[in-house]
């Protein structure tokens, strides 16, 4: 037997739904799903609680949504906040906003403006964050890991110069690291660049290693 065709779900307004499988969600308002959503594409325009996991090949959000459970996705972008509960696993990630991740976040491709918080591992084959306030991960690993204050901080930071973008985490590695605004117990790379502002404990590299000199590197140790 074939599978029977999965249905749209469109909702305009405020209403709620138990979830389920469907070929599109599309959101213009709020909405508080009670179970697990699974479909094609999800698009958000407002606000969104799912009380259970969302599966999705592909997320665009514009607004608020927060997740319960798990989100697994090959595409995520958009703007706003997003909070999930539990961990998440993506493709490609390109947010601007806040995102916050209870326990492990993976993204083959990894870009974000603005805050980030992660419980536990970040993850990544090319994770480039653009800070804009504090942010923190348990720990960091990837291919190529940037992390710097966003244009619009620079930009921000001369209207309101009291304001600080800085991110923190245990260790930080990654074949090629480029870090600014950063605090770390241990950085580890190939090609490490340690910026402006940054405060780390111990610096390993195996191939070149150069440090701002406002940077506070107390050790560092050719592999």
């Amino acid at each position: 037997m074939t599978d029977p065709v999965k249905g749209n779900l469109k909702i305009l307004g405020n209403s709620s739904s138990v979830g389920g499988s469907f070929q599109n969600v599309g959101i213009t308002g709020e909405c508080r799903f009670t179970g697990d959503v699974d479909c094609v594409k999800f698009g958000l325009t407002g606000n969104a609680d799912i009380e259970g996991s969302l599966h999705a090949q592909e997320i665009k959000l514009t607004g608020e949504c927060g997740v319960r459970g798990r989100i697994d996705a090959l595409s995520v972008r958009g703007r706003g906040e997003l909070r999930i509960d539990s961990r998440m696993k993506a493709e490609r990630l390109a947010f601007e906003g806040h995102l916050e991740v209870k326990e492990d976040c993976e993204a083959g491709e990894f870009r974000l403006s603005g805050v980030v918080e992660i419980g536990g591992l970040l993850s990544g084959d090319q994770l480039d964050i653009g800070l804009f306030g504090y942010s923190r991960a348990g720990d960091v690993g990837g291919g190529t890991i940037r992390i710097k204050p966003s244009k619009a901080y620079k930009l921000m930071k001369m209207v309101h110069p009291n304001r600080n973008a800085r991110f923190e985490s245990r260790a930080i590695e990654g074949d090629i690291v480029e870090l600014e605004h950063v605090s770390a117990e241990t950085v580890r790379g190939g090609r490490v660049i340690i910026g402006p502002g940054c405060e780390i404990e111990t610096v390993e590299y195996r191939e070149s290693l150069e440090i701002h000199k406002s940077a506070m590197v107390r050790s560092q140790i050719k592999l």
